[in-house]
Order: C-alpha cells, then structure tokens, then sequence
C-alpha cells in the first residue's frame, strides 16, 4: 500500500468573510450588535470579517446560530445559507422549522395540523 496522498485530496473549508459580513448586514445588525449576541467582544469580530482570524468551532456555531445561516455556510462547504438540509426539505418543512425557529407557535401547530390532515386522506 502506497503512502502517497489520493489525488482528490479534500481541500479544507475556508472560512468565507464575505458571508460572514453579508449575513450580519442582512439582519441590520452591527459588528458590535453580532458581538453582543454571541458573547465576544466588537474587535474580535472585526478580526474575523476582515481575516484576521477564524473563529473557534464553537464561536462558529455561536454566530452561525444567531445569524440564521448554518456553519457549513460560513465555512464555503454549501452555497446554501441554511446548509444541506435546507435542500432536502419540503416547503411546508421548511416553514414549520421557520416558524419554531421564530418562536411562532400557532403558525407552528396550523402547519403540523394541516400535514397531519393531509396524511389521513
């Protein structure tokens, strides 16, 4: 067996600054408004949007998860904000989880009622 690396070597991920800024600016928020919501200070986020730094795994699910787009996102693996998943789900999935996300819990139960009656036909 030969120790040479496979030629389709995975590339690792890349942190992406663009959509990093771009997700934080579609919510209107500030970089002090993103570092308030994740618990880091205002010029660590700086650092990242201009790439100094990379955020930590867990930094990265801090600020994936408050700005709505998933971690695979930030990081160039999926074009997708909502990550891989997001391709998969129906529409009627998608605005279920969109509406407990949002903490919407009577558009929540109409759309489980609406499945729900939709699979006894």
């Amino acid at each position: 067996m030969s120790n040479e690396l496979n030629q389709t070597e995975i590339q690792p991920a890349r942190f992406r600054i663009d959509r990093l800024r771009q997700a934080r600016q579609e919510r209107g928020w500030s970089q002090r408004e993103l570092a308030r919501q994740c618990g880091l200070g205002e010029a660590q986020v700086n650092k990242y949007e201009k790439g100094h730094n990379d955020p930590s795994a867990t930094y990265l699910a801090v600020m994936s998860e408050a700005l709505g787009v998933s971690a695979d996102y930030l990081l160039g693996l999926t074009d997708n904000p909502r990550g891989e998943l997001g391709d998969a789900l129906k529409p009627e999935q998608r605005k279920l989880l969109d509406a407990l996300d949002e903490g919407d819990s009577p558009t929540a139960l109409a759309i489980v009622s609406d499945i729900l009656r939709q699979q006894k036909k």
